[in-house]
């Protein structure tokens, strides 16, 4: 081969790299070409940790719910019947007596502790006692119930604690699934561009492969000019094979780079390879600390969720104590009651004549040692403590990861500057040894060693590049920012 045509060659396949063309050995009609915004939009609406923190999501809003059932309205109605065999006690008494009820009420507790309900009561009794007055007797009743604790449940701060701390949790919960959503979109365009950078790998060894297999053409055919020993021939035939494993490896590393896309993606075709359509930009611009770092200690989503988990801790551990102290109730009820020998008399004496009846009292319960509550408490308290650390480290952390992600963006643009003008130089030096190959200045091992120089300038520009995409979509990730 002439120095024209080499070096013609070469250039060729340099503005090829230079460009970042890159491509791949599979037919069209089996890949799935893929922008990152598509990668972005499927794992956003397919990938299975995400719907698993929805779940929980759900699950929190269910908690709450649940939590409001307390104070509905509760309904209660039955009805029984019987009949009894009896020995008598006393002269006249009952030996068989037949009874049966039907009752309705309903009851409800307000916020306060207070409870209320109303019921009303129903019975027959007939018996064959000679000491009856009414024989079969129907009685009907309403009564109208009240209690008040005095000391443990007084008041709506302990009454609707359950409901106030299963919201917080609710609220953490969303936070959480927000979390998942930047953590997801930053894992993905992270996979997204180390499968471009695997791809990029691919072509700088094949080129790098190329170059070898040319030198092995132009050192055969100065042999068999006899310009070049035999001998010569096997350093470049040694180099093409040794990259020709490197370029199987290469093989490799595409194919886990695209599992793992595929993985976040919950793509199930398999059989059908990846192609990324897009390249990493560069932003010129230097984030500023300042910035990020206040907007990832105001927006974080993890941040607000510890957050709401501790004021849900609070809740919790103001209630708890509540349990500790004695239960000192307040209860009384008034009624009417109607008693006849058939069902409609009972209920005309109950609405116009009935029989009054009320009653009032107190009552008092608390364990001897209280050991329950008291446990329960010291555990709220624990947990609060927990939460708050949890809180204050995990801002910690972010400030520690904002200055690193700034550091990584700052140093990635100046690594992209050195990688551009080490390729330009690697560049060079293989152009120099191969025209001073072709005038017998230099050996087939110079030549392969300007070559695997200049492979591997090219790739760390391309690595750079990708480094620089996924510093970018870290710091998006730490101010939790859910960017497609």
């Amino acid at each position: 081969m002439n120095s024209k045509r080499c070096r013609t060659s070469l250039l060729s396949l340099l503005c090829l790299v230079l460009l970042l063309h890159t491509t791949r050995a599979t037919a069209a009609e089996t890949a799935v070409e893929l922008s990152l915004r598509q990668a972005l939009e499927i794992a956003l609406a397919n990938n299975l940790n995400l719907q698993l923190s929805k779940q929980d999501l759900e699950i929190a809003r269910g908690s709450a719910d649940a939590e409001y059932g307390s104070f509905d309205s509760l309904l209660q109605a039955g009805a029984a019947a019987g009949e009894a065999n009896l020995t008598p006690n006393m002269e006249g008494g009952a030996y068989n007596e037949d009874v049966s009820s039907w009752n309705t009420s309903v009851s409800k507790k307000l916020a306060t502790g207070t409870e209320v309900g109303i019921s009303w009561n129903n019975g027959r009794d007939n018996n064959d006692s000679g000491l009856s007055l009414i024989n079969p007797l129907y009685t009907s009743g309403v009564d109208l119930e009240i209690s008040q604790p005095l000391l443990q449940g007084l008041g709506s701060e302990v009454q609707t604690a359950g409901i106030r701390a299963a919201e917080k949790k609710s609220e953490a919960a969303a936070f959480f699934v927000h979390r998942e959503a930047a953590e997801l979109t930053s894992q993905v365009r992270k996979a997204y561009w180390e499968l471009v950078s695997a791809l990029q790998d691919i072509e700088v060894l094949q080129l790098s492969l190329t170059l070898a297999r040319q030198l092995e053409d132009e050192t055969q055919s100065r042999i068999e000019a006899g310009v070049l020993a035999q001998v010569e021939i096997f350093q470049p035939q040694s180099e093409v094979a040794r990259r020709e494993q490197n370029l199987i490896s290469g093989e490799r590393a595409v194919g886990v780079a695209e599992d793992n896309l595929r993985f976040l993606l919950n793509n199930q075709e398999w059989n059908r390879q990846l192609t990324p359509t897009d390249r990493p930009e560069i932003v010129p611009s230097l984030p500023v600390l300042d910035t990020i770092l206040n907007n990832a200690l105001a927006n974080r989503p993890d941040i607000k969720a510890a957050d709401m988990q501790t004021e849900a801790a609070k809740i919790t551990t103001v209630s708890l104590k509540d349990r500790t102290l004695p239960a000192l109730d307040l209860f009384g009820s008034v009624g009417l009651a109607g008693n006849e020998e058939d069902y409609g008399g009972a209920l005309e004496r109950l609405s116009n004549d009935g029989d009054t009846r009320w009653q009032v009292g107190i009552s008092f319960s608390t364990p001897l040692e209280n050991r329950s509550a008291e446990g329960q408490y010291r555990q709220a308290k624990a947990s609060l403590n927990r939460a708050k650390v949890q809180a204050e480290l995990l801002r910690q952390q972010t400030r520690s990861l904002a200055r690193q992600a700034v550091r990584d963006i700052r140093l990635s643009l100046k690594a992209i500057e050195a990688t551009r003008k080490t390729t330009l130089a690697s560049q060079k030096r293989l152009e120099g040894e191969q025209t001073k190959f072709e005038v017998g200045r230099a050996t087939t091992y110079d030549v392969l060693v300007a070559q695997e120089a200049f492979a591997k300038a090219v790739a760390d520009e391309y690595r750079a590049r990708i480094i620089h995409a996924q510093a970018l979509a870290e710091a998006d990730r730490i101010q939790g920012i859910v960017r497609i």
